[in-house]
């Protein structure tokens, strides 16, 4: 007995839809006629034919389905990509090229596909290589040279490894070289971790693709948690117990991306094993990530135009900052956001246009009532005037909606209709030097700042002048304004022209680090490369030396970091801030740090006065509130204890904001069980939110109730 598949492609089939018979129908027609009683059709649909043969020689069958192929449809031999005791398949690369993900139905090679991906270079090249010698391997029926190949990704979350590997199996599919499981061709795995199959380990994984039924799957296996050189020795059994399955999968091993000597490294390990091929994936860069939006935008005929771009970079730092960006991903769902704005922009000026209208006609009925005791001629000539008005106003409308269309058919994308896209874009409604003024106890950096700003101002005149290294260390405990004032530095910077472009990149200091031996410097690089033209800041610089992130990963950190540091003084400004004590041992231990970093900034605690104010600021800025609430406020402030504020457990304006936070709070629940809609804060709300232990404990015994 002998099972059979027959597999078209669902883009050709469309266009035989209006044929007097499917294809499909055509097929099972010729075999009946062929086979006769001995053919039974198992299942059918326009796009598969499944039938068995009760007799019948595998090498006469093919070749009597290829002939009516080749009668029926004018195509080309069939490759018979899978052959069993009892199967076997046929697909037909003419027809499968639009299987590929994105391919259209009429390209020639599924190779075009791969212009339109963004990055994956080293991918790419791989993908070319392979299709350049399918044909011999087809011509010799050497698929195992294919087949026996497996592969590292070097390639961060977010850089598209799931699409990547779906690509490559509908690549492979199209090329004819592996017959890789229909319904899920894709399995991943992460060693050492547990996972809704039941992979936690290299046995379970051993054992698990053992008793796997549907087989025939490219096979990606996480193999992080074991590239460590005590773990590598758990790796190498791995991979040994990997080789008798190598006929059924074609195995792909995922790590971070990490520097080549290490990736080299890796890889001579698993290729004393396994037959290689090594791709590694780059961080996306700015210009590729915006090439990914603009190709996103433009699949649903939308466009930014050229200043949107600002918000656009500002929203992708933003989602840079904490550490946590999944690259195209990131991209996509901005992308989505960006069209959500959009469309709230188009219906607010709906909305707009129609009520304008509205109020218009409005305006012309009684225009014609006052008018009612003239003339009809004079009615009929006025309605005729104000008739060819509109008609003109339409004109114009249309010419200017025509105009505001590009070229390219694409619907052009305002900045102001994706303000909101970004919460830290700067539309320099206030300058930079504004915004600190608005501080409190800031007059004194504030100077500081002034004066740096006219130094390298002077030195961009006089090219005589060396340019001075702009690197700096913001010292001062946590809550004092370092990060507030490295925000507002970097645009101060891009207005005076001595940035690009003045984002502000966030980082603790552990986010440097790699998690595996070679991922640091190659992170690190990348955090800087973002920041170009920018500011980063190092929150907690002090544990890049100190044992606190893996001594051996913080100075390999804080290497790459001198060294980008060094080779972009001019376009990059890096902040590192923390305890001055613990600044002083940073540069202490490292002397080209501090001759990289002239400029140090002291940041000193609020005083007791100065909380208040800090305090009575959030609050007139967002809610109205009763006269005795700011002595209500001085009175808790001063009965502080001074110790407790001069102790590094001390967050300043952190702890005057949680206060603030908790005393609206407390004041809009009030607010709502009265049922008032607007919300004043009074000092029952600040008492009742300054009682609470965490607030509370931190008062002097003897003044404990002295400020109710």
């Amino acid at each position: 007995m002998l099972d059979g598949k027959i597999e078209f492609d669902q883009a050709w089939l469309l266009n035989r839809r209006n044929d007097e018979k499917l294809p499909v129908e055509i097929i099972k027609s010729r075999l009946e006629s062929l086979f006769g009683s001995s053919l039974k059709v198992d299942h059918e649909d326009y796009a598969l034919l499944s039938f068995t043969l009760e007799t019948g020689a595998v090498e006469q069958t093919a070749q009597k389905i290829n002939s009516v192929l080749q009668e029926e449809f004018s195509l080309n031999d069939g490759r018979q990509i899978h052959d069993s005791a009892n199967s076997v398949y046929y697909v037909y690369p003419e027809l499968m090229l639009a299987m590929t993900a994105g391919l259209k139905s009429d390209e020639a090679s599924p190779l075009s596909y791969f212009d339109t991906l963004v990055g994956w270079d080293e991918f790419k090249k791989l993908c070319r290589e392979i299709a350049s010698v399918a044909p011999q391997i087809r011509s010799h029926n050497t698929q195992i040279s294919f087949q026996h190949q497996n592969y590292l990704f070097s390639v961060n979350d977010g850089a598209g490894l799931t699409t990547m590997l779906n690509t490559f199996t509908d690549f492979i599919t199209a090329l004819d070289l592996f017959p890789f499981y229909r319904e899920d061709p894709v399995k991943e795995i992460k060693l050492g971790m547990h996972t809704e199959d039941g992979f936690t380990s290299p046995f379970d994984t051993i054992t698990a693709l053992g008793k796997l039924e549907n087989r025939n799957r490219l096979v990606c296996i996480d193999i992080r948690a074991f590239t460590e050189r005590p773990r590598l020795g758990d790796l190498k059994a791995f991979l040994r117990q990997l080789i008798p399955l190598e006929s059924d999968y074609i195995f792909a091993f995922r790590i971070s991306y990490i520097e080549p000597t290490a990736l080299k490294a890796l890889s001579d390990t698993i290729s004393d094993i396994l037959y290689l091929r090594t791709i590694a994936v780059p961080p996306y860069t700015n210009e590729q990530l915006k090439q990914g939006a603009v190709l996103a935008l433009a699949d649903y005929s939308f466009s930014l135009s050229d200043d949107a771009w600002d918000v656009f970079f500002s929203r992708i730092a933003e989602e840079k900052s904490d550490g946590r960006f999944y690259g195209m991903q990131s991209v996509r769902k901005i992308v989505c956001e960006i069209l959500w704005l959009k469309h709230l922009a188009d219906a607010a000026a709906a909305e707009a246009n129609e009520t304008e209208a509205a109020a218009a006609e409005a305006n012309e009925t009684e225009t014609a009532a006052a008018e009612a005791n003239e003339t009809e001629a004079a009615a009929e000539e006025a309605a005729e005037e104000n008739a060819e008005e509109r008609a003109e106003e339409g004109a114009v409308e249309d010419e200017s909606s025509a105009f505001e269309e590009p070229s390219s058919g694409l619907t052009v994308i305002s900045k102001a209709d994706i303000m909101g896209l970004s919460a830290t874009y700067n539309e320099n409604k206030q300058s930079g030097f504004d915004k600190l003024a608005e501080l409190i106890g800031m007059e004194a950096i504030t100077e500081r700042i002034r004066e740096i700003v006219s130094q390298v101002k002077y030195s961009l005149k006089d090219s005589s002048i060396d340019r001075p290294t702009l690197h700096m260390r913001f010292t001062g405990a946590p809550g004092t304004g370092k990060t507030t004032v490295a925000r507002i530095l970097g645009q101060i910077f891009a207005e005076n022209g001595i940035l690009r472009n003045g984002y502000f990149f966030e980082y603790m200091s552990r986010d440097l680090c790699g998690e595996y031996v070679g991922q640091t410097s190659p992170k690190t690089a990348s955090i800087c490369r973002d920041a170009y033209g920018s500011v980063l800041f190092i929150d907690e610089a002090y544990a890049l030396y100190s044992g606190e992130s893996n001594n051996d990963y913080g100075k390999e950190a804080l290497a790459t970091l001198i060294s980008e540091m060094e080779n972009h003084r001019d376009d990059m400004v890096v902040i590192m801030a923390g305890y001055k004590g613990d600044m002083d041992k940073l540069m202490e231990g490292n002397a080209g740090l501090r001759s990289r970093m002239p400029y140090q900034i002291d940041f000193p605690s609020y005083t007791k006065k100065q909380l208040t104010e800090i305090f009575m600021l959030m609050v007139r800025k967002h809610f109205a509130y009763n006269p005795e609430l700011e002595q209500t406020a001085a009175n808790f402030f001063d009965s502080l204890d001074q110790a407790y504020i001069d102790s590094q457990d001390f967050a300043n304006a952190r702890f005057v904001r949680n206060l603030y936070e908790r005393t609206w709070s407390k004041a809009a629940i009030r607010s709502q069980m009265d049922g008032l809609d607007i919300v004043r804060i009074t000092s029952d709300d600040f008492r009742a939110a300054a009682s609470e232990g965490e607030f509370s404990e931190k008062l002097m015994t003897k003044h404990t109730l002295g400020f109710i």
